[in-house]
């Protein structure tokens, strides 16, 4: 079975906010995430600002180079029409 529940961490003691059936002394394996607080977020909002900063500049030189030029213009030289 596999519930997820809330649960405050305190003083080394992690105590369930919620009711739990479990035998007493029964051993349980346990996934821990923390709760997405502004904080958090804002934190990795700027881990991927940073991530996409480094993608796009590590693919610029493959973008923008003469050999691959022929397809900034593919509507052309597909005889694409726009409309």
């Amino acid at each position: 079975m596999s519930k997820t529940i809330r649960a405050r961490y305190s003083h080394g003691v992690i105590e369930p906010l919620e009711k739990v059936e479990f035998k007493e002394g029964e051993e349980l394996f346990i996934t821990i995430t923390e709760m997405f607080t502004k904080k958090f977020i804002s934190e990795e909002e700027q881990r991927y600002k940073q991530w996409d900063s480094l993608a796009i500049s590590g693919f610029a030189e493959d973008w923008e180079n003469e050999k691959d030029a022929i397809y900034d213009n593919w509507e052309k030289y597909y005889h694409v029409q726009k409309g």
